[in-house]
This record gives structure tokens, C-alpha cells and sequence, in this order.
């Protein structure tokens, strides 16, 4: 099946008549039916039948519309590229990040970037972990964003600066004062498991200090329903400051000892970070994560 037939295909579906198709494509109507005919050949069965005079698409054709219509989204995207490329050839960043970092960090820094640099034009994409080193590595992605990134040879890590494991409770327990990671996983503990990266360093610091014999109250998996439950005194969770911070509902935030830290962290593939634009953004991000309360590493 060649691009001229799933093009065929995708504006009869969206038309309803072969008329309206053919207007569509800026083709007469003549010959949309005979590239519809091409294409049915093609194929080997028919794609549209005459119903009452109307046009109705076969079972074969609503199928393959479907899986048409996710290509051609791509094909979309692809035109937006080249046209983003033919206006601004070093001004076209591609970001991922974990979706944590999507709406503390990111947020934050594409503001700064985009007050000084407003003709890049960027696209920010939100994605676990291991599919940031596989955007990467298949160029899908310039720059990803993760916090403690496993080391992946081809792949460039810098620590942008690290943000602080703190305690996440309901907004009245106003308290500023430090509480310690054993009575935080004894008090209704909500955990984020060790699915991702965090939840891993959390898993890890609880060994070291003889605490991974808690069993969590419960297991939220993501940051955001761990701090949303914390938000209405469900319990107690762990989670970083970036993230503490990131969320709608109010809590209270507050510091754990013995103090721990996790890394924030820009990757790209080795040699291939863009001299300008990339290295821009990059600063711009460790900036961000000083200002959003972490430690920036020079």
C-alpha cells in the first residue's frame, strides 16, 4: 500500500463523497474515481460500496482508516518539521522528560528560554525513563530531562543540580520542623513503589537505613496520586522537592533526616548536542532547578 493510496483512502473517509474528496486534493472528480479504482486493484478488494446512491466504506476500508489515520498523524508531524527546518534551521529543539519534570521543571524553564530565545520553536514530550534513552538513541529527542538516569554508553549525562527527598502531608500539618524517614514510613507511609527512577532511590536510601521492612499503607506508583492523597491526610509520602512543589493541591512540605538528595539530570547522544540552541537550553534548565528550590550544579 503506497502514501498515494492511504492519502486516497483518508480523504474519501473524511469527505463522504467522491466530489468532495476530489476537492480535497485540488483533483477533478474523474480522476479521484480513477485513483480510487487504482487503488481498489491495487489491493485487491474493494474499499467503498454504493448504498442507496451513497458511498459506504467496507469493513476493510474503516480497518485500514484507522491505522491510516495514526500514519498520517505522523506524516503531519513530519511536514511541521520540514517546515519548521525551512524557517528556522538551528531553531528547532526537541524535549523530553519524565512526567514529573513536566509540570515542575519544564514549565519553568521554557518560560525563561522562550523570553530569551523566542525563535526556537520547541516540543516538549513527557515519557518514562527508558523510552527518554530510546527517544534519544533513535533521535526521536534531542535533550531528555530524568532525574539518577541509568548510565547508558552513547549517551551524555550531566547533573543539572538535585532537588531534596522531602515529607508530603495534608496543608494542617504546618510544622517546618525535619522528620525522620523512619516515622514517615511508620505513620500510614504512601509509597511511590520502584517503578521509576525516584521510587528506586527511595527503595534504595530505606535499605541503607534498615527501614525496607515497612510495608507501605499503600502503593500509589506515581508521584502525583501519592501527593494528592497526602494532600487529604490519607498519610505521609516521599517524593522530591520539584515535585512537592509541582502539584495543584495544597500540603505541607517538609525536610527529612538524615537529609537525601537525588540528581537531576540533561542527556543527550554523545557529540550531538547543538552548540546553540541545545547548550542554551541546558543552562537555562540548571538555572530553573535552583530556582524552583534544588541546588544547581555549575
Amino acid at each position: 500500500m503506497r502514501l498515494r493510496h492511504i492519502e486516497i483512502l483518508l480523504a474519501i473517509m473524511r469527505a463522504g463523497t467522491i466530489s468532495k474528496a476530489a476537492e480535497m486534493l485540488c483533483i477533478s472528480q474523474p480522476a479521484m474515481s480513477k485513483a480510487l479504482a487504482q487503488t481498489e486493484h491495487s489491493l485487491g478488494f474493494a474499499l467503498f460500496k454504493r448504498v442507496h446512491s451513497r458511498l459506504v466504506p467496507t469493513r476493510e476500508a474503516e480497518i485500514l482508516f484507522a491505522e491510516s489515520h495514526k500514519l498520517q498523524s505522523s506524516i503531519d508531524s513530519l511536514r511541521n518539521l520540514a517546515r519548521n527546518l525551512a524557517c528556522q534551521p538551528q531553531g528547532y529543539l526537541r524535549v523530553g522528560c519524565l512526567p514529573s519534570l513536566g509540570v515542575s521543571l519544564i514549565p519553568e524553564a521554557v518560560q525563561q528560554f522562550h523570553f530569551s530565545h523566542p525563535e526556537v520553536s520547541l516540543r516538549i514530550q513527557t515519557r518514562h525513563t527508558t523510552e527518554l534513552i530510546t527517544a534519544l538513541f533513535t533521535r526521536d529527542l534531542d535533550i531528555g530531562v530524568a532525574v539518577e538516569p541509568p548510565r547508558s554508553p552513547g549517551l551524555t549525562a550531566i547533573e543539572l543540580g538535585r532537588t531534596a527527598l522531602v515529607c508530603v502531608g495534608p496543608p494542617e500539618d504546618a510544622s517546618l520542623e525535619s522528620i525522620g524517614m523512619e516515622e514517615v514510613v511508620t505513620r500510614n507511609w504512601i509509597s511511590i513503589g520502584s517503578v521509576d527512577p525516584l521510587g528506586d532511590f527511595i527503595r534504595r536510601e530505606l535499605e541503607t537505613l534498615g527501614l525496607d521492612g515497612h510495608i507501605a499503607s499503600i502503593e500509589a506508583q506515581t508521584w502525583y496520586v501519592a501527593r494528592a492523597l497526602a494532600a487529604r491526610g490519607v498519610g505521609l509520602t516521599l517524593i522530591d522537592e520539584l515535585s512537592a512543589r509541582a502539584g495543584a493541591d495544597r500540603v505541607s512540605i517538609r525536610p527529612v533526616h538524615p537529609s537525601r538528595s537525588i540528581g537531576v539530570y540533561a542527556l543527550w547522544r554523545d557529540g550531538e548536542l547543538e552548540a546553540n540552541v541545545g547548550k542554551a537550553f541546558v543552562d537555562v534548565l540548571r538555572v530553573s532547578v535552583a530556582n524552583m528550590g534544588g541546588s544547581a550544579i555549575p
